[in-house]
């Protein structure tokens, strides 16, 4: 993936008009993410005509895969296996998922994203109003702990603490578990910053643009970002692209912010 990408998120209530913007954009973006809604309209050999329009560019599937992780004496063969199967040859290259479900949930969806040629994008946290009711909640360490053994995933020592939060415990299970990178919110600086603390490896922000509850332009909120995070990483972003008049405009402009941006970043980041 291109350093400080731009992905386009174009969640478009009709899969003929998802088509065409990705078909207008696809020479300037950095990558696409598809959504449920498209999916189900058009199923999952939809994503093949996305793949013909980016050649080899990122193609994230943002499935938000929250379900049974389940392991019998041979193999995983739990619900979220049965999902990501559907995504075989469909010219993915990434998918979400939640961390909440558990160890075996995400073990699960690693070794069959690493099987398909899948990058697991987990959630610590969303970007909207109110996720932090859930995501701030505490958890016991050892509980934690011994939980993730049972799913074969080992802690790192170092982190060893008596309780934490729920985004901090699914960080850590997620570099247990070896994820490709992380979903983690434009709208939330902080917990940007608790991200890149964590992990050396992607993060992939949406939260761009109308979501923004701080009251930021869109090259303020794109410097923050590519300050936080670093050059591994993607801004993900919708609406400003989707709903604009001339979507390709939209796209030249976010990308040369995004270049003004990088230019003038100190070495190193």
């Amino acid at each position: 993936m291109k350093d400080f990408a731009i992905i386009a998120s174009i969640d478009l209530d009709k899969s003929d008009a998802v088509l065409d913007v990705a078909s207008k954009i696809a020479p300037n973006i950095d990558g696409i993410k598809i959504g449920v809604p498209t999916l189900l309209e058009r199923g999952v050999k939809f994503l093949q005509k996305i793949r013909a329009l980016l050649e080899d560019k990122p193609i994230l599937v943002d499935l938000k895969i929250a379900d049974i992780g389940f392991r019998s004496s041979t193999s995983w063969n739990g619900t979220n296996a049965k999902i990501m199967s559907k995504l075989q040859g469909s010219g993915a290259t990434h998918v979400t998922v939640h961390g909440f479900p558990g160890p075996a949930s995400v073990a699960e969806a690693v070794e069959i994203g690493n099987h398909l040629g899948l990058g697991i994008l987990l959630l610590p946290m969303m970007s909207h109003v109110g996720a932090e009711a859930f995501f701030s909640g505490h958890i016991k360490y050892s509980v934690f702990d011994e939980s993730c053994r049972k799913s074969g995933v080992t802690l790192a020592p170092s982190a060893r603490s008596t309780e934490m939060d729920v985004t901090d415990g699914i960080l850590l299970m997620g570099e247990a578990a070896g994820v490709a990178g992380y979903i983690g919110p434009a709208t939330r600086p902080a917990d940007l910053k608790r991200y890149r603390s964590m992990t050396e490896k992607p993060i992939w922000c949406p939260g761009f643009g109308r979501q923004d509850r701080q009251g930021r332009s869109l090259a303020s909120q794109l410097e923050d970002w590519a300050g936080i995070v670093g050059p591994r990483s993607a801004a993900i972003v919708g609406s400003l692209i989707y709903d604009a008049r001339n979507p390709v405009e939209a796209v030249e402009e976010i990308i040369q912010i995004r270049d003004r941006i990088k230019k003038g970043l100190r070495p190193g980041v």
